[in-house]
């Protein structure tokens, strides 16, 4: 069962979405879990310094702390008002590390970021601190950038992952977008996206011949439907009412490509896996994908990984 006690949203100082804090609290609601809101005040660069001649850099930072302090508190009051069990806090540095040392000094099983693009025209969302947050905190992260119920949701997932510690992978990102479409009566899909074995590939095999690669293909995408269809069955009970599609091409491609085709909702995909080949839920490929998807996105690790923040 997928539950969640402690919930952080990293607030910034400017351009706050109400839409998206309202959408935080009503799911610390509906997890009955506490919700902190969380200010960075970011250091001041050296090179301004010389140029602060009213205020030193010390009083500066206080009275950017303070006001901050005092704006996040008097928010924490309002939401109060709807839901009790609502905090906050405020911490001084690079916001990335900050957010993440915050989620581990406070426990949080999930963060809600703030992805809804606040410029004309602009359509990604992963900024420098969201790349940062999504490769080191240590908990799930949600990226709100629709915060309308899903009606339709996706799981990434990755078949042919080998080893343990990337099966469990799967079946946690499932397990996520599986809660979520419950709780939302939304279309979940579980899709799976296989990187073509082309003919330069089979040429360094000593093998050139054009059938024997169609032949391949069909076996990995028959091999593919199979797998898809148990996981789904172990994870959710049944792959009654759920749509199980196995993409070919290169994933960097061919996912957002199906989000944006299906007018999916929000993807659930890892953004940490240790198979090293076949899958799409690698290192810079995961960026790659989230950088284009335009929905929002549950991002999980693995259980027992180990952020680089301090």
């Amino acid at each position: 069962m997928v539950t969640y006690g402690r919930i952080l949203m990293a607030v910034p100082h400017r351009y706050v979405n109400e839409e998206t804090v309202q959408h935080a609290v009503a799911v610390a609601k509906s997890y009955n879990a506490s919700l902190t809101l969380l200010g960075v005040v970011e250091e001041i660069e050296k090179e301004y310094e010389n140029w602060l001649t009213t205020k030193v850099p010390q009083d500066l930072k206080k009275e950017m702390f303070d006001k901050q302090q005092a704006a996040l508190q008097q928010r924490v009051t309002q939401l109060q008002q709807q839901y009790p069990n609502v905090d906050c806090v405020v911490r001084q540095g690079i916001p990335f590390v900050e957010i993440v040392r915050q989620v581990k000094s406070g426990g949080h099983d999930l963060l809600i970021l703030d992805a809804v693009s606040h410029k004309p025209g602009h359509k990604r969302f992963m900024g420098s601190t969201t790349k940062h947050v999504l490769r080191k905190c240590p908990c799930t992260v949600l990226c709100v950038r629709d915060n309308e119920h899903p009606r339709k949701v996706v799981a990434a997932v990755d078949v042919f992952a080998s080893k343990p510690d990337s099966d469990a992978l799967n079946r946690k990102v499932l397990s996520h977008a599986h809660a979520l479409a419950q709780r939302d009566a939304a279309e979940l899909h579980v899709v799976y996206a296989q990187q073509p074995i082309g003919e330069p590939m089979l040429s360094s095999w000593g093998v050139g011949s054009a059938s024997m690669l169609d032949e391949m293909e069909r076996d990995l995408v028959a091999s593919a439907k199979s797998k898809l269809l148990k996981l789904t069955e172990d994870v959710c009970g049944s792959a009654d009412g759920v749509l199980l599609k196995t993409l070919l091409g290169n994933p960097r491609d061919v996912l957002p490509l199906y989000v944006e085709e299906n007018q999916i909702d929000l993807i659930s995909m890892g953004t940490v896996c240790r198979t090293g080949i076949k899958g799409f839920l690698i290192g810079n490929t995961a960026e790659s994908i989230l950088a284009e998807v335009q929905c929002s996105v549950l991002a999980l690790k693995p259980d027992g990984f180990v952020s680089t923040v301090e």
